[in-house]
């Protein structure tokens, strides 16, 4: 039998999924749509390897910026940085660094057009309508396509997951401002380290990068709630850092709040954001992805079909990734710590604060 998969999406997690099922003989009909990626993806050991698996790394080595080392710094009510955590990445052997997110999946896309079975529908999908033998998805310009199977990665607010889930009701969405600079001296002061910088009303996360082919530097700043907005900073040094002329864009990430929902539905599987989304606090959320992949194409290279493999892939990956939620978040709470907990936080930092990372990273980080 012809095996025939529909993806609706057309971002990381979809080429993603095109790529490792190109690879297994699949035909595909993809939905791009209208998609935009914005920044860099941080890569962590556990994603480097996974990765490695999907695409040849010589290839996307050169738009890799590595990171040496984490700093956690303390941006005091005086707005000066007190250093309260160092961990060494080169001295553990640790692959951590990131590439610009457009550059993953311009290789992935390269990878899934090879096999030169894969149809591009330029048109986004807005209902989904199942029959007894076939699901029919209706796009934006009206047009209908009867269809099997299907990979829904559009997102957690897509139409996919309404198909699949129903109710968002246990979707939350997490404020986040994200920008880059272009400026020589910001990267000086940033390259080769993975800066969390902790402030009063929340925490900034900052590394270097790779965008368009030219060095910078990508800055994240978790606020505390949704509703507080950007510090003013009044430091010099920080002045370098983080540049008082940014464009900020405030972005949303969104995750389950401790609900477990189905992720398939009559020929329907979630896969990325669309199925499980992490908290942003461990910057887990495109790694995950990546070794999602990676499980997947061992059971279709070992002959698994369609039904097979999304069952075993519920089984085994979907508890690892409700365990990895858990502890994004809860890594988040402690970053954002207020009152008394904040100063256990600093103290358990400068006291024990390799035992405390590694007991927090070395699990996420193993595949």
């Amino acid at each position: 039998m012809k095996k025939h998969l529909t993806i609706i999406g057309g971002g990381f997690s979809s080429w993603v999924a095109a790529s490792i099922y190109a690879d297994s003989g699949y035909s595909i009909d993809i939905f791009e749509g209208k998609n935009e990626s914005f920044g860099s993806q941080q890569i962590t050991p556990n994603g480097w390897e996974a990765l490695s698996n999907l695409i040849e790394l010589r290839n996307i080595q050169k738009y890799f910026e590595p990171f040496y080392s984490i700093y956690i710094k303390k941006l005091n009510l005086n707005n000066n940085l007190e250093v309260l955590y160092h961990h060494d990445l080169l001295e553990q052997n640790y692959n951590y660094g990131s590439v610009e997110r457009k550059s993953i999946i311009s290789f992935l896309k390269k990878n899934a057009l090879k096999k030169n079975t894969i149809k591009i529908i330029n048109s986004n999908v807005t209902n989904i309508i199942s029959n007894y033998k076939y699901n029919e998805l209706i796009d934006d310009t009206g047009k209908i396509y009867k269809t099997n199977l299907i990979i829904g990665s559009d997102g957690i607010d897509g139409v996919s997951r309404k198909f699949v889930v129903g109710s968002n009701n246990y979707v939350k969405k997490k404020k986040i401002y994200r920008t880059i600079s272009f400026k020589e001296s910001a990267y000086n002061l940033s390259k080769t380290i993975l800066q969390i910088l902790i402030q009063e009303n929340g925490y900034y996360v900052i590394y270097p990068t790779i965008i368009n082919n030219q060095k910078a530097t990508n800055y994240i700043f978790v606020p505390q709630n949704n509703e507080t907005e950007l510090p003013t900073l009044d430091n010099k040094l920080l002045s370098y850092l983080i540049p008082e002329d940014l464009e900020w864009k405030t972005t949303y990430a969104s995750f389950n709040d401790g609900e477990k929902t189905s992720i398939y539905k009559n020929g329907l599987f979630l896969f990325g954001d669309a199925a499980f989304a992490i908290p942003p606090h461990t910057a887990q959320a495109g790694n995950q992805i990546l070794e999602d992949a990676v499980y997947i194409k061992k059971l279709l290279n070992a002959n698994y079909d369609y039904y097979e493999t999304v069952n075993r892939f519920i089984k085994e990956r979907y508890l690892k990734k409700d365990i990895l939620a858990k502890k994004s978040k809860m890594v988040g709470e402690i970053l954002n710590a207020q009152n008394i907990t904040k100063y256990l936080r600093d103290y358990s930092l400068k006291l024990n604060g390799n035992d405390l990372l590694d007991k927090i990273l070395s699990p996420i980080w193993t595949t």
